[in-house]
């Protein structure tokens, strides 16, 4: 051990339990806590993305089913984890119940979703999402809506679940939401309760009942996951950055201490000198 190593160390410790460098030790250590809880609060949420993701790939590209395996009954709910499958109905579009929901963007431009009630072989009846329309020239409505594909048709589709009902000013023929139970409503229909359908394909196509239509874009619920891992580490990194500094601050005001008070060489008494 260096010559006064143990001395200044002793030093050190002085300062240390002083009540003002324990008081910014309490405030380190609060702030060290505080770090490392954000940090799993953010780690949580990445994983909570990345699940999400997964999840969704998984239903968007899987094979579609019939929708009576998902929702059997007329008030089924439908489970966070089947949003988003692939389902396939059999039936015919009910045009004259055609609605239009307002103010719904895509690709950074605000239309319109045209949604259609579609009765089913099995006598149930469906809400579809057939895509999105421009506006016209105002936003009170479009400039054409496309043709509803007239006869027996086949349309394979993700399951949404239902919106909630926005309390905005409405204009005839056109909804702020896909609220199912207002729109059920609003067509006279029945409609399975659990869920809507945002069409993928139909079959037969026809050029003219598509013409206009956009498809939604996919969603993208774990694109952002690696800024909360981003976010996570950053708050580990300041706890630990927070009693680092603590420490430094410690050490450097002991050094500028010394520097401030050196220590005064021995005086030398005549005797001394005498004796040499």
């Amino acid at each position: 051990m260096p010559p006064g190593y143990a001395g200044y160390r002793l030093h050190v410790l002085r300062r240390f339990f002083t009540r003002r460098w324990l008081t910014w030790l309490l405030v380190a250590i609060v702030w060290a806590v505080a770090c490392v809880f954000l940090g799993r609060w953010q780690w949580h949420r990445f994983e909570g993305k990345k699940l999400s993701q997964h999840q969704l790939n998984d239903n968007y590209n899987a094979d579609p089913v019939g929708i009576t395996s998902i929702l059997p009954t007329q008030d089924a709910v439908l489970s966070p984890n089947d949003t988003w499958k692939q389902v396939a109905l059999h039936g015919s579009y009910l045009a004259a119940k055609r609605i239009l929901v307002r103010n719904r963007p895509n690709d950074g431009y605000y239309g319109y979703e045209v949604v259609i009630p579609f009765r089913q072989t099995n006598g149930t009846t469906v809400l579809v999402d057939r895509g999105w329309i421009n506006n016209g020239p105002t936003a009170e409505a479009p400039s054409a809506v496309p043709e509803t594909p007239p006869g027996e048709i086949t349309v394979v589709g993700w399951l949404r679940p239902g919106e909630p009902m926005k309390d905005k000013r409405s204009v005839p023929g056109q909804v702020n939401s896909i609220d199912l139970h207002q729109i059920s409503g609003l067509t006279g229909q029945q409609l399975l309760g659990g869920a809507y359908v945002l069409m993928r394909t139909e079959k037969p196509a026809a050029a003219v009942t598509r013409h206009g239509l956009a498809p939604l874009p996919k969603p993208t619920p774990g694109d952002y996951a690696g800024v909360n891992l981003s976010y996570a580490l950053q708050w580990w990194f300041g706890a630990a950055a927070g009693l680092v500094f603590y420490v430094v601050r410690l050490r450097r005001e002991e050094l500028e201490s010394d520097e401030t008070h050196p220590v005064k060489p021995k005086k030398v008494r005549i005797w001394d000198e005498e004796d040499e």
